[in-house]
């Protein structure tokens, strides 16, 4: 009776070991070779005028449990280019990212999610609500919070799916700069390109 215990409790605890790293890399929705990359828009400011990137690349390196490693590279205003490897764990929230690229995936409204404020500082957010955008020329359901720094509101929109970021916008009265995600492999785009009108959903100040 006690080996038929003992053999039924290793057995449990193997069950659990061959599930749970499935259920970690779940939460992540990007694997080592993925990468996206995202264009600015401007409106009132020059980009050459605060020396701000003219797009920005994210290519993923690694992935390990809910960590993820990568590369971001920055192509400047005039010209130059810096690139930097990162951290981002989007279930913790500890890493160096700069801004957050990454949430759990199919996370929904009323969710609390870590959101990196500066390198290495992250505060929590709460999603305001979903709804659906065209990004890198596929339409994708997303999710979306918006929160302030300083003088500046922060709005950004992550996809649902994989939970990686489709869109930063930036913005100090009457100017602001978005970042907007215009090329990826992570998803497929539509072999005939639609004409898709301007994502417009309300922000709640949080």
């Amino acid at each position: 009776m006690r080996t038929a215990v003992i053999l039924g409790t290793i057995a449990t605890v193997l069950l659990f070991l061959s599930i749970a790293p499935g259920f970690v890399r779940a939460q992540v929705g990007v694997e080592a070779d993925d990468w996206i990359k995202y264009d600015a828009v401007t409106s009132g400011v020059d980009l050459s005028s605060i020396n701000m990137p003219q797009w920005v690349k994210i290519e993923f390196l690694s992935v390990t449990g809910t960590a993820v490693t990568f590369r971001q590279t920055n192509h400047m205003s005039g010209g130059t280019e810096e690139s930097s490897i990162r951290t981002i764990d989007p279930v913790t929230g500890e890493g160096n990212a700069t801004f957050q690229i990454l949430i759990p995936i199919n996370s929904k409204a009323g969710d609390v999610i870590y959101v990196t404020i500066n390198e290495c500082n992250y505060t929590t957010v709460t999603l305001s609500g979903e709804g659906t955008g065209n990004y890198a020329g596929a339409t994708r359901t997303l999710v979306y919070a918006s929160l302030p720094q300083g003088e500046t509101q922060v709005s950004y929109y992550w996809d649902k799916q994989t939970g990686v970021l489709l869109e930063i916008k930036l913005t100090q009265g009457s100017t602001s700069i978005t970042y907007k995600a215009t090329s990826t492999n992570i998803w497929q785009g539509s072999s005939t390109p639609l004409s898709f009108p301007t994502l417009d959903i309300p922000i709640e100040m949080l």
